[in-house]
């Protein structure tokens, strides 16, 4: 990539990156490849805070190469809230602190350290689908569009003036994962808007030029929990696609076989029914269950769903698949029921 002119050269805007995942990582590679316009002065893992056993998925491990391949501060503390987190900043002193998804719920003495904008890019066209997963959120309220969204931080989650922001369109078939790629994928795209629009603000002095957000408009979604990916059997195929598409990749949906034994299905299908419509059994029922394979009817007559992948567990204990592997001829036949449980 050829090298771009600073946009101000008499001086380079400081910027700390906090984040994790598709988006924390996007944006580490944005601002890299815009080092005429910034110095990048650390990074703040969130996976990297001592004694965590939190957030972990391949994505980190190509996070964690990527710093240190450019050579960049690894930050090591308990969190941004914490006081060790407002020495690194004394010591640093960043103009900006940029946040790419963060697991804590920043504190208004680091909203307010002096010298210091945070801004935090936010998956969603802000002020709709803010909270934990706006991912997830866009299609199980079947969105046609979502957004990538700069704000500044404020005490209320996601509620900061927007500074910058851009739609992300979706396909009718979209999963959490795929809508996370996007997100990602825009955000990196944005970057050199962004620090133009921050040069000029920090560096130069010019209004920043942010908007407030209508909040009579705003859409708030928590964290997503295990029981979310309880299914229904009233649901149609249409809302059963949308909900396991929706928690792709990060919860598994699931049922319970005659209401006892838990059962996590991955990678399902939704194939056309095997049976008259006329015959078509109670939804959740067990149509067949070859060569490993389990069909299920549908309150949708004409879709069924097959999954060839799938677990049982125990509690919050999942079994081995070699294990469930080898017990399921045993415990699953035809005309047994997945339903909620008793």
């Amino acid at each position: 990539m050829k090298p771009t002119p600073p946009l101000h050269p008499e001086r380079k805007l400081r910027v700390l990156l906090c984040g994790y995942g598709h988006l924390g990582l996007a944006l580490l590679r944005g601002l890299w490849e815009r080092s005429a316009d910034c110095e990048l002065v650390g990074v703040f893992r969130w996976s990297s805070r001592p004694g965590s056993k939190g957030y972990w998925e391949p994505i980190e491990e190509t996070f964690q190469q990527q710093v240190r391949q450019f050579g960049l501060m690894d930050i090591r503390c308990k969190g941004l809230n914490a006081y060790e987190f407002t020495a690194v900043l004394q010591d640093l002193r960043p103009d900006v602190l940029l946040v790419g998804s963060w697991g804590e719920i920043i504190k208004p003495h680091l909203i307010d350290h002096p010298g210091l904008l945070l801004v935090n890019c936010h998956p969603s066209k802000l002020p709709a689908h803010r909270g934990a997963n706006p991912y997830s959120s866009v299609i199980l309220q079947g969105e046609a569009e979502t957004g990538v969204t700069f704000h500044r931080v404020a005490p209320k989650i996601d509620a900061g003036a927007i500074i910058l922001q851009r739609p992300v369109p979706l396909e009718h078939n979209e999963s959490g994962a795929t809508v996370r790629d996007k997100c990602a994928s825009v955000a990196y795209q944005m970057v050199p808007e962004l620090l133009a629009r921050l040069n000029a603000h920090i560096i130069q002095g010019e209004p920043l030029g942010e908007s407030e957000q209508d909040h009579a408009l705003q859409s708030y979604y928590p964290q997503l929990k295990p029981k979310d990916g309880q299914l229904d059997w009233r649901w149609s195929a249409d809302a059963m696609c949308r909900h396991m598409r929706a928690l792709f990749p990060w919860i598994a949906c699931s049922s319970y076989l005659e209401g006892k034994r838990h059962i996590m299905f991955y990678d399902p299908q939704f194939v056309p029914r095997s049976v008259p419509v006329e015959n078509a059994p109670t939804p959740g029922t067990i149509i067949s269950f070859q060569q490993g394979r389990i069909r299920v009817a549908l309150a949708d007559s004409e879709r069924e769903l097959l999954v060839s992948a799938y677990q049982f567990a125990t509690g919050q204990k999942f079994w081995p698949m070699w294990l469930t592997r080898l017990l399921a001829p045993f415990l699953l036949r035809p005309g047994q029921r997945f339903t909620n449980p008793l």
